[in-house]
């Protein structure tokens, strides 16, 4: 599936190139899609109606009528009926969630697995959608503090197992927050395993010489992830009276100045800590910049934080500074940030030697300069740029390591390639350096997008119809779940699976029954796959069928 935004708001057009193709008459009309599908939803455990429930469609890449695919929203009648109209072919992932009901995608099986895509032609009228929700589970229970009263205003979230597993603590989306009681509720949630984590600061008085506050806790009351208890979840069950007294911990104070690239003082900036041991758990301690460029950070557990300081003002950008930080459990004085003024990347965009084919209005792309590290990207106020009807086109970044891509962009196009002198930099990004511009930068388009396809059949030639494809690059150092270079696949209404946007390259393919997405892109993963799957080659924009066999025991 291709990584590049698709959007209705931009259509191809016609471009009229040598004498033959002059005398075709342009054709801008955007036609209407022709397409419905229909379907209900309904509780799996009355088969009553659910009315009112939220019901979305997005885009599985590239779709094949008269103008893009598109996103679409619509919500069920009192029926539980649904329906969507005038859609365009496409393929179509469709998902329904409501409130205290687990959400799903369409043939999803089993939690945090992908759903199947339906396939939509021009004109056809594609029935019973159904679904059938499961109720989540359901968790209440109690905050208290270290005197054994209540705790208000906590974040109490759940960690599934498998991520603290891979050593990625984050959160599953579920969570609530304690009331003046310290009670909690959480709804919804899917079956599977997790562990229940509450986080919070206390409140401090700056004056005060109090640096204790609260360590992010994990039931039944631990500061220690691998002490704590892990809960194990089934469809509609309500776990009751989950009490846990918060952790304490002794804290620092970071105090210091916030000064523009000019070296004046930052006038109504802002300043955050984020946690670099778990971002996902902690949340960040923050503090406002006075007129004079001080700044005061309370509450900052040990441990390694990125430093980040920005303008507050929306619309206007004194730069940004940034900075690692070591707490070991001292307060730390006298920081000094200097924010560097936004860097320009300048360039052009080429589409290579395609011609006689739709061509992509380049004034209505959308081009981005994103910080590699996703962190960095809290409080960036770096908006993205147009180009020129010409391609031309110039961006501002901050410093470090940047990706530039392109959105908006219609139809097939995607991006093929970003280039420094030469040099491919799509996936390795550039290197920004302060108060430093960038100019020669060349963004390759392209219409001609890759697309592989096949069928799955088991040990006796029989079609499968519920697996995943994962298609992965045969070189290691392109590993990754944000990689370019892998990708994952459903089988449709029809069991076929469709990959589309992969860039040129030798790939590992290889069914299984089921996988879980972020397992399916470790390095421990795709080293065990690599030595039982089939080996390719993809051509630049090239269009092949790999069938596969489904690989057992796995």
């Amino acid at each position: 599936m291709s990584r590049e935004a698709v959007s209705a708001g931009v259509f191809l057009s016609l471009v009229l190139v040598s004498s033959v193709a002059a005398a075709q008459p342009r054709d801008n009309t955007v036609k209407p899609g022709t397409a419905v599908l229909r379907g209900r939803v309904v509780a799996s455990d009355s088969g009553r109606p659910i009315r009112r429930a939220r019901v979305q469609l997005t885009v599985e890449g590239p779709g094949g009528g008269s103008r893009p695919p598109e996103n679409r929203g619509s919500m069920t009648d009192r029926d539980g009926n649904y329906e969507f109209k005038a859609l365009t072919a496409g393929r179509y992932i469709v998902t329904v969630s409501k409130g205290s009901y687990v959400t799903l995608s369409y043939g999803q099986r089993r939690p945090n697995e992908p759903g199947k895509p339906i396939e939509v032609l021009d004109g056809q009228h594609v029935e019973k959608v159904d679904f059938a929700l499961p109720r989540g589970a359901i968790l209440t229970g109690r905050i208290l503090d270290e005197f054994g009263e209540p705790a208000e205003f906590i974040s109490v979230s759940l960690v599934p197992a498998g991520e603290v597993q891979r050593k990625r603590v984050v959160n599953n989306g579920r969570f609530g927050s304690t009331n003046d009681l310290g009670e909690f509720r959480i709804v919804g949630v899917p079956p599977g395993q997790y562990y229940l984590s509450a986080m919070g600061y206390r409140p401090d008085d700056v004056d005060s010489d109090d640096r204790t506050s609260y360590a992010a806790t994990f039931y039944p009351g631990t500061a220690n992830i691998s002490e704590a208890r892990r809960l194990t979840l089934s469809v509609g069950q309500t776990l009751n009276d989950l009490s846990m007294t918060l952790v304490t911990t002794h804290t620092a104070r970071v105090t210091g100045v916030v000064t523009d690239s000019q070296g004046r003082p930052m006038s109504l900036g802002f300043v955050m800590a984020t946690s670099r041991n778990s971002p996902g758990l902690s949340a960040p301690a923050s503090g406002v910049v006075k007129p004079d460029g001080s700044f005061v950070l309370t509450g900052l557990a040990p441990g390694e934080y990125l430093l980040m300081a920005f303008t507050a003002i929306a619309g206007v950008d004194e730069g940004a500074a940034t900075a690692t930080l070591t707490i070991a459990g001292q307060d730390v004085n006298g920081v000094q940030l200097q924010a560097a003024k936004p860097s320009t990347l300048s360039g052009r965009i080429v589409t290579g030697d395609i011609a006689g084919v739709q061509m992509l209005q380049f004034s209505q792309v959308l081009m981005h300069a994103t910080p590699k590290e996703p962190m960095l990207a809290i409080g960036d106020q770096t908006p993205p740029a147009r180009p020129s009807d010409d391609g031309t086109f110039a961006i501002k970044s901050r410093p470090g390591g940047t990706r530039i891509t392109a959105a908006s962009l219609a139809g097939n196009w995607t991006l093929k390639a970003v280039r420094l002198d030469g040099v491919d930099v799509t996936d390795a990004g550039v290197e920004v350096r302060a108060n430093e511009d960038i100019s020669g930068l060349e963004v390759e388009l392209t219409n001609r997008t890759s697309m592989l396809s096949g069928v799955v059949t088991n040990a006796r030639g029989q079609p499968v119809t519920d697996y995943s494809a994962i298609i992965f690059s045969q070189d290691r150092g392109r590993w990754g779940e944000d990689s370019r270079y892998f990708s994952t696949g459903r089988p449709d209404q029809d069991g076929r699976y469709k990959v589309s946007g992969l860039p040129a390259g030798e790939y590992f393919a290889i069914a299984v029954d089921s996988v879980d997405p972020a397992e399916a892109a470790s390095p421990e993963f795709l080293e065990r796959a690599s030595a039982r799957a089939v080996r390719f080659t993809l051509g630049d924009g090239e269009t092949r069928s790999v069938d596969l066999k489904l690989t057992i025991d796995f």
